[in-house]
């Protein structure tokens, strides 16, 4: 206000000047003044307008840190500048509030076991933990479609997964396959539709599951065996009531013994006796399975153990004109395991490589030790033969205790070789195909 009325003051002393008087040199000088308050008033206006507008650009940009000095500067500016102060701490409290709040939910979602991953309509990742990082082998995550190299398949379940659906999808990786369980939800944040998935790893859950529920399984044949132990009895008693009525008493009155009764009682004797000696190789069969003793996982060079095996099957490999080949990796790999128990698993699985192989052309049997790609931590160990592959409707089974399609077989020799790998820390898996199949053994390393 005072720009304004020693403006319109000069302004009229100028007309007064120029009308009244011949003072032209005074006329000029008030015109010079008129200007000089022209320019300070639109400077003092554009003053105003540029700390408005360096305010606004900095709540624009979200940058709460700058300031305005009140020191020195007239009561309305004084005012102005306080209030651009106060405002700005407002929001910088308010951001650091934000951020706090962020990064305790980043932290309680990277404690969670669970794998979480949060994104938006167009596939922009707005969340995601170190489990998930891992369960998917990728380092870093900014948009769900770079998934497409680890599973078209996950891609296309995340996008399309509904809220509260759960699906299950398969992993291939290069160690072993990975069955997640995944589980979604939606909420809007800021107008934006964001989906938020759950992904957990119920492999080895389901593998403690199926063999807790063959234990049971085998729980109940044991109680069935034993209860088949009951007409053996019978039968024994019978035969011992028909050699006191039909041997012992005609011997003692002098009498002839009839024939036919000793043909009963050898037929009875000999049906004692095979279901004697099946019922005892079953239960020693179930005993081996059932009280396996505990692995001591010691150090152990992987390259000298698969020489000794070479060694103990060399032998029975040329006897059945069979190739057997052993790819040792470099002398001083280790893995954490029993040697005993571990070389118990490869023999088996030889063993089994050369029986389903034995009789073709050119059979052969190869095993391969390597650290996969990525995991240098683990060792992999893969047993292939060139037979005939395992049907489908019996792959499913092959693990199975007793379950067996050999003759001779026992049924347990698999699943024995699951059990000793789960007490190592590892894992069985097979891949066939017609002409080939192949047993994969992953082992841990030490400080793996």
């Amino acid at each position: 206000m005072l720009r304004l009325l020693l403006l319109v003051g000069v302004v009229l002393l100028l007309m007064l000047v120029l009308f009244r008087t011949d003072w032209y040199i005074t006329a000029l000088l008030l015109f010079l003044l008129v200007l000089f308050l022209l320019y300070d008033l639109v400077h003092f206006v554009e003053r105003t307008n540029r700390d408005i507008s360096s305010f606004l650009q900095s709540i624009r940009h979200s940058d709460f840190t700058q300031r305005f000095a009140t020191e020195g500067a007239n009561a309305s500016y004084r005012e102005l500048y306080q209030s651009f102060n106060s405002i700005s701490e407002a929001f910088l409290q308010v951001k650091t509030e934000k951020q706090a709040h962020y990064h305790y939910l980043q932290a309680v979602v990277e404690q969670v076991g669970v794998g979480i991953l949060s994104f938006d309509e167009e596939g922009e990742v707005q969340l995601v933990n170190h489990v998930t990082k891992e369960l998917l082998h990728v380092p870093h995550l900014r948009h769900i479609d770079a998934l497409e190299r680890v599973s078209p398949e996950l891609v296309q379940a995340l996008y399309s997964i509904r809220p509260n659906e759960k699906r299950l999808v398969t992993l291939q990786s290069n160690v072993e396959p990975v069955l997640l369980n995944l589980n979604a939800n939606e909420l809007q944040l800021q107008g934006q539709l964001v989906k938020i998935v759950t992904l957990q790893n119920i492999q080895t859950e389901l593998e403690e599951q199926e063999l807790q529920t063959w234990q049971k399984v085998i729980r109940v044949l044991t109680h069935e065996i034993m209860n088949s132990v009951t007409p053996v009895v019978s039968l024994t008693s019978t035969l011992n009531n028909l050699l006191e009525q039909e041997v012992v008493q005609p011997l003692a009155a002098g009498k002839s013994i009839n024939e036919e009764v000793l043909e009963d009682m050898q037929a009875g004797l000999q049906t004692i006796e095979k279901r004697s000696a099946g019922m005892l190789h079953f239960v020693k069969n179930y005993r081996r399975l059932m009280r396996l003793p505990a692995s001591e996982l010691k150090p152990v060079r992987i390259a000298a153990l698969l020489r000794n095996v070479h060694l103990l099957l060399k032998q029975q490999a040329e006897e059945q004109r069979m190739r057997l080949k052993i790819f040792l990796p470099d002398e001083r790999t280790e893995v954490l395991a029993d040697a005993e128990q571990l070389e118990q698993v490869l023999i088996n699985l030889i063993k089994n490589a050369m029986e389903a192989s034995v009789g073709k052309k050119n059979a052969s049997v190869e095993v391969v030790a390597y650290a996969p790609e990525g995991e240098r931590d683990r060792l992999r160990i893969d047993v292939t033969d060139n037979g005939p592959g395992i049907p489908d409707d019996v792959l499913d089974k092959i693990f199975i205790p007793f379950y067996t399609t050999k003759k001779q077989g026992s049924g347990i020799g698999l699943s024995l070789s699951k059990q000793i790998m789960r007490q190592h820390g590892g894992s069985i898996r097979v891949k066939t195909q017609p002409g080939e199949t192949t047993f994969t053994l992953m082992l841990k390393r030490p400080g793996g």
